[in-house]
């Protein structure tokens, strides 16, 4: 098998700067990773050209390019690969921005986004991640899991209000979510196969100042249809 050393090391370095909650300075870099810091100086040079890593005052953090590896992963895989052309379908008969979520950790990460033709562009991507219990997409994943499974996933403090909210998901059988950040409504309605073996997040997003009655309505009933047909496909 070929051994590129310098290859091996930026590999190495992504990962550690990935999985780390703090920026990573070259000195911790050099120290976990056993790398000479000149060549971990040389590397993140480089990395930062390509926008693979940014500089911050106290280290590196991944860049805007990395993201672009992980949802290159992300589409591949077969749950994106089924729901994309009803995520298409969603997007198009909402003329918005539509997104499928699956849990990772204790966030809802997005796997796939599309949007409709006349729609803004959207201000997720695939491969963001999202707080699981103030989230739509979150919420709506939370609906289907066991109580224990979701006290595990959430803050001790924050749990009762939880619990709250998702009992209102299942009534209703979708979560919604004012996003402050990007003046946007957020419907969410899980998808789950009957076999259980996975949970996602099928979601629409609309501008707030289209957001009404009757479009919460429509939003609604179309993201729950689209949901429930995905999930007796994947099942």
């Amino acid at each position: 098998m070929a051994d590129v050393p310098a290859l091996r090391r930026a590999v190495s370095m992504l990962r550690a700067i990935s999985v780390s909650s703090e920026p990573m300075s070259a000195g911790q870099l050099s120290r976990e990773l056993e790398i000479p810091r000149s060549t971990v100086y040389d590397i993140l040079t480089v990395l930062e050209e390509l926008n693979v890593v940014i500089k911050r005052k106290i280290g590196y953090l991944p860049g805007p390019a990395s993201s672009g590896f992980g949802a290159a992963y992300l589409r591949s895989m077969p749950l994106v690969n089924a729901a994309a052309p009803a995520i298409r379908a969603l997007a198009d008969a909402m003329d918005g921005c539509v997104h499928l979520s699956m849990l990772r950790g204790r966030k809802a990460q997005i796997l796939a986004v599309d949007r409709g033709t006349g729609a803004p562009v959207c201000s997720d991507w695939a491969g963001d991640m999202q707080p699981v219990e103030t989230s739509a997409p979150g919420r709506a994943i939370l609906s289907c899991l066991p109580r224990d499974a979701v006290a595990e996933l959430v803050d001790d403090s924050m749990v009762e209000r939880v619990f709250e909210e998702i009992r209102a998901v299942r009534l209703r059988g979708y979560a919604v979510e004012r996003s402050k950040n990007d003046n946007t409504w957020i419907i969410s309605a899980a998808v789950q196969p009957r076999s259980g073996s996975l949970v996602a997040a099928l979601s629409v997003v609309l501008p707030a100042e289209q957001w009404d009655n009757d479009s919460e309505l429509r939003a609604s009933k179309a993201v729950k249809l689209t949901a429930k047909r995905l999930s007796d496909r994947l099942s």
